[in-house]
């Protein structure tokens, strides 16, 4: 039922976007020019040439001021702008750097070969001829400030400035002048002429005027010096022409087939919801792409109450003799036997979340305890100082088992998976993996784990480096693993693998299981799109292997229990952002009408 309001949608403010979610859904194209404009687009990149050749004619201010806003509108990652534009007018400047091209072509002409006359032959510049000369230059700024984008690949400002110069080019084109790209001269000579200081690099000297030619084709080709490429020889799909196959996914118990990729209509139906609920645009915050998350994955977004399968796998490891841990390998059996018997904290709150509960013997150096899941694989896994830590057949059996859980949950119609585990010793083997898979060194991975002290802490480091040392870093994810994964961790990622196949929603719990879903999106990078971070614990490695995986966590509690203990704890947020997705009104259904931008 709708209320009667004589309230409207406040209008969009200039510089925000004025579409709406149910045009934006019933017209995806509706961003298109109209055919002519488009057609014109297409022309001016098509018929865009290198000019060599100009006309004395001066390029009047305005057409100038149009050219160079043109190139300032070029796209740049994080907004940085790096392009400076310093454009020459005098003739003493623009015969100076022509005397630097000169000299350059004569230098470079023996590079060809039996080419060099007819390279020689090449009108390869237009400085003097052209009335104006644009030396394009990228500013890489104070290196000790962070550009948004930048921190992965430095280079990308100089990508930028070289769209810069493209737009240049093309809006020269439109209005009928020439650009002439000149590429012969020493970076060194050309700062000298035009006082470009040091930590400024010239991209690209342009020569802009009123051409003197009007040609067709590439200068070049009707030259026959080169000739453009058939667009076939440079596309490829996938991956690149002749490179080996991508790596197969890991051999998986027989059960469904694979469900399709990621769900993106589900997914933009969320997104388009939560834009037309009563709530400026994006006020959720991380809630937002939390649901269209859940929505890819499943189909739908998520419900108000979450029946989730909670997957607890135990198993002990050969390093605690060395002092890993403030507590023996007999701990482990004692805490999963008080979990399975629901005295922990992961029973409790699966109890009181109504969720089905696993906990699971994949590797306990002892007896299975009573009310815990018997899938032992072996007692314990072996010291990962002295061999590897797995056989290839125990990898197997412990990715295999933990695939069925996956299943058998998944078959009693819960919701999501999420996965904990319970294991003496597993923070050093976690910190071990974690460095095998990513190149990091213990000094970052290690932490205190159940509280050691300096010197815990320190020894804990050491026998984190001997392992590493012995088996190397930066490993692919299945030699990582025999080589120092536990089998509990393996379980987990043989489930999250699986649970990438059912199309199930993956909530992380801390550190341990954060490194095995890295080791699963290393066996099958999709499995990476199930994952959902459930918080960030106390382990100083946990942060890593989330920003290693691209998640935020909904949670940061400085927690360091485990037993998927956290990622219940986040479950309540992901209910509550359920609760507004699906229980806020719209502008339409509340009455409140839009009002016209």
């Amino acid at each position: 039922m709708t209320i009667e309001s004589g309230f409207q949608r406040p209008p969009t403010p200039p510089g925000f976007d004025r579409s709406r979610a149910a045009e934006r859904a019933a017209d995806p194209a509706g961003w298109r020019f109209p055919d002519p404009a488009r057609e014109a687009v297409h022309r001016v990149i098509g018929e865009r040439r290198d000019i060599r050749r100009f006309r004395p004619d001066g390029v009047p201010a305005d057409v100038l001021g149009r050219v160079l806003a043109a190139a300032h509108q070029a796209p740049s990652v994080g907004l940085m702008q790096p392009w400076r534009l310093i454009v020459i007018r005098s003739l003493e400047t623009r015969i100076a750097v022509r005397g630097l091209a000169q000299r350059e072509r004569l230098r470079q002409a023996d590079r060809f070969d039996e080419r060099a006359r007819q390279f020689l032959d090449q009108k390869i510049e237009g400085i003097v001829e052209a009335p104006l000369g644009v030396c394009v230059c990228c500013d890489h700024g104070d290196p000790g400030v962070e550009v948004l984008g930048r921190g992965t690949i430095p280079e990308t400002d100089v990508y930028s400035t070289a769209c810069a110069i493209e737009n240049l080019w093309l809006a020269a084109r439109a209005e009928g002048l020439g650009v002439g790209w000149v590429s012969f001269y020493r970076e060194a000579d050309l700062r000298a002429v035009l006082g470009i200081p040091g930590e400024v690099d010239p991209i690209a000297y342009l020569c802009l005027g009123w051409p003197d030619e009007r040609p067709d084709r590439p200068g070049l080709e009707a030259a026959g010096w080169s000739a453009r490429m058939p667009l076939a020889d440079v596309v490829m799909q996938e991956r690149w022409r002749g490179a080996a196959p991508a790596p197969a996914a890991p051999a998986r118990a027989p059960g469904p087939a694979r469900a399709p990729g990621p769900d993106r209509a589900a997914a933009i139906a969320a997104r388009d919801r939560l834009d037309r609920l009563v709530k400026p645009a994006g006020s959720l915050g991380a809630l937002e792409p939390l649901i269209e998350r859940w929505a890819q994955i499943t189909g739908a977004p998520p419900p108000t109450r979450i029946r989730s399968g909670v997957l607890v796998c135990a198993g002990d490891h050969g390093h605690v003799a060395h002092g890993t841990s403030l507590f023996d390998a007999t701990v482990t059996a004692q805490v999963a036997a008080a979990a399975a018997r629901g005295e922990t904290a992961v029973a409790v709150l699966a109890r009181r979340g109504g969720h089905e509960l696993i906990v699971a013997d994949l590797g306990l150096a002892g007896p299975t305890p009573a009310g815990v899941r018997n899938l032992k694989v072996a007692a314990a896994t072996a010291d990962m100082t002295r061999g590897p830590a797995l056989a290839p057949d125990e990898l197997d059996a412990a990715l295999a088992r933990g695939a069925e859980l996956a299943r058998e949950l998944a078959e009693r119609g819960v919701d999501c998976l999420v996965l904990g585990e319970i294991g003496i010793g597993n923070t050093a083997t976690t910190a071990a993996l974690m460095g095998a898979l990513t190149g990091a060194a213990p000094e970052v991975t290690v932490g205190r784990g159940t509280g050691l002290d300096a010197p815990g802490l320190e020894r804990k480091r050491r026998v984190v480096a001997q392992a590493l040392a012995r088996h190397g870093t930066s490993l692919p994810a299945r030699e990582a693993l025999l080589a120092l994964g536990g089998l509990e961790l393996a379980a987990l990622t043989g489930a999250a693998i699986e649970a990438t196949r059912l199309r199930l929603p993956v909530l992380l719990d801390g550190y341990a299981a954060t490194v095995a879903a890295l080791a699963a999106v290393r066996l099958d990078a999709a499995a990476g799109e199930v994952l959902i971070a459930g918080h960030r614990s106390a382990e100083p490695g946990h942060g890593l292997a989330l920003d290693e995986l691209g998640l935020e966590p909904v949670l940061d509690l400085r927690l360091r229990l485990g037993e998927a203990s956290g990622a219940l704890i986040a479950l309540g947020v992901i209910e509550a952002a359920a609760a507004l997705h699906h229980g806020m009104a719209t502008f339409e259904e509340s009455g409140v009408a839009r009002s016209a931008d």
